[in-house]
């Protein structure tokens, strides 16, 4: 009986999600032959773990009431430095501990700046994207990365059970943080300081500690997404992660995260959002729709999904 209810919340929860699914499904498998084929979902889930990944750091900031604007750039500059080192002869472990600490670094930076320095976090992050994006073309110097060993490249680019391993270390993550925000008293004090600060500062919470927390561990996300993504393309790209910001943050709120107060949002509703999206750029991609007015129509998807959390939240509050 309890696992009856248990399902049933979950269908009631997510049932428009679930329900736009359902129609990608239906509509693009008659509208192309090539859609319902084991490749091409395989290709969906393998094209969304990047910012599937950073979207999990992206919902975890969005929960304290904050946003998070500079994961490309740390994505970009986390992956360089870090596969800089093996192009000159250090091992492979050590670019991915490297790539890690510099993006955690960064989340650091961004931590401090909201908290200490009391910056807007669409500010703080925003300087702090122009940063890392900046030092990274100056690294660069407009010139791609490439020559990385074997091993690194098996860490994204390898396969398990026939499906590559980006998707593994995706569907990990995701079960990992639904513990995490759901199992634990660290989950639960983060849904706290977004939904109520001041209660959980009166009740001796230090909220700046979670926040800063957060945001280290969205940088963490964003460097094991670059790891994945470099290791798959085998090359750190000058335009890597360009637009990463705007796709996460619609992936969140598409998911039920809202932009406009913290405290509301699941990984599983994240999840969902990021997997629309993956299907969203697949039928346009095999529907021939020019790269132009796809930019658009994701500008769409993010517009309609920011206006139905805001009249969610507008219809609640009236009926209160």
């Amino acid at each position: 009986m309890k696992r009856n209810n248990s399902v049933s919340s979950f269908l009631s929860e997510y049932a428009v999600l679930l329900g736009i699914i359902v129609v990608f499904f239906v509509g693009m498998s008659i509208a192309s032959p090539y859609f319902l084929t084991f490749s091409n979902i395989t290709n969906i889930i393998q094209y969304v773990s990047t910012y599937g990944i950073v979207s999990i750091g992206m919902l975890l900031v969005i929960l304290t009431g904050g946003i998070n604007l500079s994961v490309g750039g740390t994505l970009a500059i986390s992956a360089y430095i870090g596969c800089s080192l093996m192009v000159k002869g250090y091992p492979w472990f050590v670019s991915v501990l490297v790539c890690i600490l510099v993006g955690m670094l960064v989340g650091l930076v961004n931590g401090l700046a909201v908290t200490k320095l009391n910056i807007p976090p669409l500010i703080a992050t925003l300087a702090v994207e122009q940063m890392a994006r900046g030092m990274h073309l100056g690294l660069a110097q407009g010139a791609p990365l490439t020559g990385f060993s074997q091993t690194y490249l098996n860490i994204g680019a390898s396969k398990f059970l026939n499906l590559p391993m980006s998707v593994w270390w995706t569907i990990l993550l995701y079960v990992i943080f639904f513990v995490v925000l759901h199992k634990t008293c660290f989950g639960r004090t983060v849904y706290a300081v977004g939904g109520n600060p001041m209660a959980t500062k009166v009740a001796g919470v230090n909220n700046n500690k979670i926040i800063i927390a957060v945001y280290m561990l969205a940088g963490f996300l964003c460097a094991v997404a670059g790891i994945i993504v470099t290791g798959r393309m085998n090359s750190v790209a000058v335009s890597i992660a360009q637009g990463l910001d705007t796709r996460c943050i619609t992936c969140c709120v598409l998911g039920g995260a809202s932009v406009t107060r913290g405290g509301k949002g699941t990984i599983i509703g994240c999840f969902l959002g990021v997997f629309i999206i993956g299907l969203l750029q697949n039928s346009l991609d095999l529907l021939a729709v020019s790269s132009y007015w796809q930019t658009f129509i994701q500008g769409v998807v993010l517009f309609l999904a920011v206006s139905a959390g805001f009249f969610r939240t507008f219809f609640a509050a009236r009926k209160k």
